[in-house]
């Protein structure tokens, strides 16, 4: 919950603060402190790990010995915001290189997945300049192990998983057409009791360090609205789009969302503990369509998701299926140079599916119900007659579940979407016709 907390209390600070609307940004000054709040950036880095200790059973007893990090490719894309104070970003993992397995194990698994997270200067970005930063992010973290053990009966091992907040803290150099970055993780809570067998825990340590270095470079997304053309643009695009009954119009968007368990099911953590560290959570499209209305700055919309994770280990298999269709209704907040804050309620219909799997026993369980939730996010709008922006959004439904045998289910995840592209129907074309 710390992330929503984080949101919701930039979104109230905010509020207090004085909005600037874009259309007093009507001077060329103005706008070009306008466009330059928020720069894009599309790259690749390495995510490296540092390994850690575990143990695996012998006939004497647990055996501890220790095993090697890993390195990740990842894809990149992310923006600094507030005049390159702030830094915004999701990193997508696309392989995992090295990691061999200490002897009297098989096999070793520890990765960390996709990571949504901010980084602060004190000193903001600029070309040519060195600048240090702090920061924090959000993920998942999964610890799996595979014992030499000839005479298995079992396909698959359970993963220990959490959600993940690490620290970070290093050194970016901005160039004029690129950024390049090198940092450090730590992150406090770093035990696992991993399950060796159905009953029995063995006690797993990682490192608490890891490190990356990357590169991106700048994506231009404002179009060279920072001239006397965009002034013009500023100027005249509200008035173009009102005389075409076009600001209150159409809209579609489309983007990647990672989700996060929030709560624990108490379903598995009684039947299947030796599952119950497992933290279900995936990457999901999407996919969103609604009304904006201009004078009251409102967005009414409908998304639907799809979410289908899982869980298994010691023949045992946990199967959990989503159908999410979403009516969601935000306010924004004030304009402050581009960022717009938003908040609302959403009411969504769930079609929620539990299939529980132990060897040849296998047990369904559905529910289809009503849930209430928030959502909250901002905009990076650099004028009211935006043919297209990109906009960040976070839900949550509070306590959305359905009963097995009586006992929860949870299906409560967070979803963070870093950035969805929107588009405006009949925008353009209104923008371009006299």
């Amino acid at each position: 919950m710390s992330k929503l907390f984080t949101i919701l209390l930039t979104i109230l600070v905010l509020t207090t603060a004085k909005a600037q609307t874009a259309e007093k940004d009507t001077t060329l000054e103005r706008v070009k402190i306008r466009t330059s709040f928020a720069k894009s950036y599309f790259g690749v880095d390495g995510f490296s790990t540092s390994g850690g200790t575990t143990q695996y059973a012998t006939p004497t007893g647990l055996q501890t010995v220790s095993f090697s990090g890993t390195t990740s490719p990842r894809i990149l894309l992310g923006g600094t915001h507030f005049w390159g104070h702030a830094d915004f970003y999701v990193a997508i993992p696309v392989a995992r290189l090295g990691g061999e397995a200490p002897a009297g194990l098989k096999s070793v698994f520890y990765g960390e997945g996709v990571e949504t997270g901010f980084r602060v200067f004190p000193w903001a970005v600029e070309p040519g300049k060195v600048r240090p930063f702090v920061g924090m992010s959000l993920k998942g973290a999964a610890f799996g192990q595979v014992n030499n053990e000839p005479t298995r009966t079992y396909k698959t091992v359970p993963s220990v998983a959490r959600t993940i907040f690490p620290y970070q803290a290093g050194l970016v150099y901005a160039g004029k057409k690129f950024l390049l970055q090198a940092g450090a993780y730590y992150q406090r809570k770093s035990d696992y009791q991993y399950p060796i067998s159905r009953t029995e825990y063995a006690s797993v340590k990682i490192s608490p360090w890891s490190f990356n270095v990357g590169m991106s470079y700048w994506i231009n997304t404002n179009g060279g609205l920072a001239s006397k053309n965009g002034v013009n643009y500023m100027k005249n695009g509200v008035k173009k789009l009102a005389a075409k009954n076009r600001l209150n119009c159409w809209y579609v968007g489309i983007g990647p969302s990672g989700t996060f368990e929030m709560t624990k099911s108490e379903y598995v953590k009684e039947k299947y503990p030796f599952l119950r560290q497992e933290s279900p959570g995936t990457l999901i499209p999407d996919l969103t369509a609604g009304r904006y209305f201009h004078k009251p700055d409102i967005n009414v919309g409908v998304s639907h998701r799809r979410f289908r994770y899982g869980s298994s280990g010691y023949n045992a298999k946990l199967n959990y299926d989503r159908r999410s269709v979403m009516l969601e209704t935000y306010k924004f907040l004030g304009d402050y140079h581009g960022f717009v804050p938003y908040v609302g309620p959403t009411l969504a219909y769930e079609n929620l599916t539990f299939t529980d799997t132990d060897g040849v026993s296998v047990k369904t369980f559905t529910a289809k119900k009503m849930a209430l939730g928030i959502i909250v996010g901002w905009d990076i709008r650099t004028s009211r007659s935006e043919t297209w922006l990109l906009r960040t959004n976070l839900r949550y439904t509070p306590n959305l579940h359905l009963k097995a045998e009586g006992k929860k289910v949870m299906f409560d995840q967070m979803e963070f979407n870093f950035i969805q592209f929107i588009w405006f129907a009949g925008r353009g074309k209104a923008l371009r016709t006299n």
